[in-house]
Order: structure tokens, then sequence, then C-alpha cells
């Protein structure tokens, strides 16, 4: 418990500088921690299913480059189309890999690379510095409420054959989670045009999203035969363990924006 407490005192003020700093530096501190996510992912497949290594890391350099020098909106399908491509061709001239590696690869792309692009794109809509909090406050309120009202009121199993743990109680606890988590923020920003009513059913969504997330990485994990992605934050594990509901809540917040305030 004492490790877990030093790394985020460490972890929190770093993401924190980031996030309210904003323009570069928060895309810096994204390319960082995506490249981080890319090697986890990697490392993680290295005994089983094999990531095209190769591919990913290529097109997560040509992203980058893009992510700096135009409007990566306008070439993310045409880079998710031609990886697809090249990783299904991969396994026939090269024997190592198979067609699942090829599945794996462009997930890995689309899950770790695109997810964490769309963050600074929140973060240069109008209102971006404040609307970017609701990505975070989703999946951390979602986790805590998760958790304590899972230890105080769980009885039913959610999914004891991915996560032993986590309740249908812990589940619901999370879901008020968010939407408490959405209506403090509101209130702090009433000056930004979303109803309360929005909010809740954005917290809903974005709860039930975090929750995959969170599940969707267990699977992964338990898949590979791995406790952590990596051990970056010592108590916590990798980038991956601690991002793994963050990911899918980030596209939910950004696409549900986009809809909602045009």
């Amino acid at each position: 418990m004492k490790t877990r407490i030093i790394s985020a005192l460490v972890a929190i003020p770093i993401l924190l500088f980031f996030v309210i700093s904003g323009g570069l530096i928060l895309k810096i501190g994204v390319s960082i921690i995506t490249a981080i996510a890319v090697y986890e992912y990697i490392n993680a497949f290295s005994n089983k299913y094999k990531i095209i290594a190769p591919l990913l890391i290529i097109f997560y350099l040509v992203n980058q480059f893009i992510f700096y020098t135009s409007d990566l909106s306008k070439y993310n399908i045409i880079l998710i189309y031609a990886l697809l491509l090249l990783s299904m061709a991969y396994p026939i001239f090269n024997k190592k890999y198979s067609i699942i590696s090829s599945a794996f690869t462009v997930v890995g792309y689309i899950y770790i690379i695109s997810f964490f692009n769309l963050l600074v794109k929140i973060n240069e809509l109008e209102n971006g510095n404040k609307l970017i909090w609701m990505v975070f406050l989703i999946a951390w309120c979602c986790d805590t409420f998760a958790y304590f009202t899972g230890m105080l009121l769980g009885k039913r199993k959610l999914c004891p054959e991915v996560s032993p743990k986590k309740t249908v109680e812990g589940s619901i606890g999370g879901i008020l989670g968010s939407i408490i988590g959405l209506v403090i923020w509101k209130i702090f920003n009433g000056n930004i045009e979303i109803t309360y009513i929005q909010l809740i059913i954005l917290g809903i969504i974005g709860a039930v999203v975090s929750q995959i997330g969170d599940l969707s990485a267990s699977l992964i994990k338990r898949h590979v035969g791995i406790k952590d992605y990596g051990n970056i934050m010592p108590g916590h594990g990798g980038i991956l363990d601690r991002f793994d509901s963050i990911l899918f809540v980030i596209p939910v917040v950004y696409y549900y924006i986009a809809i909602v305030l045009g």
C-alpha cells in the first residue's frame, strides 16, 4: 500500500501538469505515454500471439509525424486501412506471425494510439481545457465508487472468470459515481452549455464503457498470462494498467461533445 501511495503522489502531479498545461505540452505528454503503452502492449504478447511490432512502431511514428504537423483526423482512417492491409499481408510472407497477430496489431493501433490522440482533440475544442476533465472524472469516479460500493455492498459477481472481485453492486455504484463526478464538474463550469440531463446520460454511457475498458484489459492479461502490463508505476503496474478504462472513455467524451455541443 505504501508503494502504491508513493507512486500515486509522483504520477498524479505529472499528469496534472500535462493536462493543465494543454497545447504542445499536453501533446508531448500524450506522445510519451502512448509510446510507453505501445511498448507494454507489444511486450504483453511476446510469449503468445506476437504483435507485428515493426508495423505497429512504424505506424506510431507516422501517426506522430502527422500529429505534430497536420490535422490527424484527415488521415486516421487511411492509416488504419493501410495498417490493416499490411498486417493482413505480413503473415503471408513471414510465418513467424499469424492472422491473430494481424488482428491484435490493428487493435493495438486503434485502442492505444488513436484513442490517446483524441485526448488532444478534446483539449483543442472550445472550452477543451475544461471538457478534458470529464474523461478523468468519469473513469476515476467510476473506479473509486465501484471499489467502495463493491466492498461494502457487493454480493453478486459481475464476471468472476475475468475479474473475480468485481460485483454487480459495485458496477452500479461506479455508474452513480461517474454521474456525481460530472454533476460536480458542472457546478464549477456552469458557463458551458451542457445540461444536467446530458451529463447524466454521458455519465451512464461513460461509466459502462469505462468498466468494459477495465474488464477488457483484464481479459487480455489473463489471455496472455501476465499480472500487469508493466512496472513503471510500482504498486500500480504499467501505463495500460492505469489508463485501461480512461482509453475507452476518451472517444465517448469526444464524440458525445461533438454530437451534443456541435
